[in-house]
């Protein structure tokens, strides 16, 4: 009777350890996801916030619109309540050769470098306190034949400590070239073939219907998801 208990103790206790380590080597694969499904926003363990996804073009006119009228307007205005995502990626295409990531943009090689210098930006910059926010709508908005990257720092006090860091990503070909591949296959993933550039993307799901008002009225788009509305925004 001693030893049917005991081994009934010790099966047990096999099987308890065994489930664990299944269960860590689970949470683990769960754990694990590529960097394009998560977006770079802030507060992510806070009250719950929409989330506002910018898929964009850097030398797109209709994205530089975008962020000069809507996004840069809208962003003290909704702070407590927003997330705002970048893709900055637009309609350009990649295709890897011996090895190595090449990318064609519509605008050329210009709109390519600042695609990346943007990417580059999203992952330097902290995203608390609207700083990548506010560093994009800058970047975007900047008509200084100036650097827009080096101006926009400069502008907002960030040089000191991030400059540096968003030129040396720049300059890492393998790291940059990941962001945006990571950025490209976001694109690819959520938005269909016919979708425009820029595309406002609300909670992870695309709405053809709701582009045209979202390039002209964010706010009020915005207003839509956000329940309760709050007074005196909404």
């Amino acid at each position: 009777m001693i030893a049917s208990t005991t081994f009934s103790i010790i099966f047990l206790l096999v099987i308890v350890t065994k489930t664990s380590s299944m269960d860590l080597a689970a949470a683990k694969k769960v754990l694990v996801k590529p960097l394009y499904d998560v977006p770079h926003v802030e507060n992510q363990n806070s009250a719950p916030k929409i989330t506002v996804s910018i898929y964009y073009g850097s030398l797109c006119s209709d994205s530089v619109d975008l962020f000069k009228y809507q996004i840069g307007p809208s962003l003290a205005k909704f702070h407590k309540y927003v997330n705002f995502d970048f893709v900055p990626f637009g309609n350009s295409d990649k295709k890897i050769f011996e090895g190595k990531w090449f990318f064609k943009c519509p605008k050329g090689l210009t709109e390519c470098m600042k695609n990346k210098w943007q990417a580059c930006s999203i992952h330097v910059l902290p995203s608390k306190q609207q700083v990548l926010a506010n560093y994009l709508v800058c970047y975007m908005s900047s008509t200084s034949e100036v650097h827009s990257g080096y101006q926009c720092t400069r502008n907002m006090a960030l040089y000191d400590e991030y400059y540096g860091k968003i030129k040396k990503c720049y300059m890492n070909r393998e790291l940059s070239d990941s962001l945006m591949v990571q950025y490209s296959n976001r694109t690819r993933s959520v938005l269909p073939k016919s979708a425009q550039i820029p595309s406002i993307v609300i909670n992870g799901v695309y709405n053809e219907f709701e582009q045209d008002e979202a390039k002209n009225d964010l706010e009020n788009v915005i207003c839509k998801y956000l329940h309760p509305r709050p007074a005196g925004i909404c």
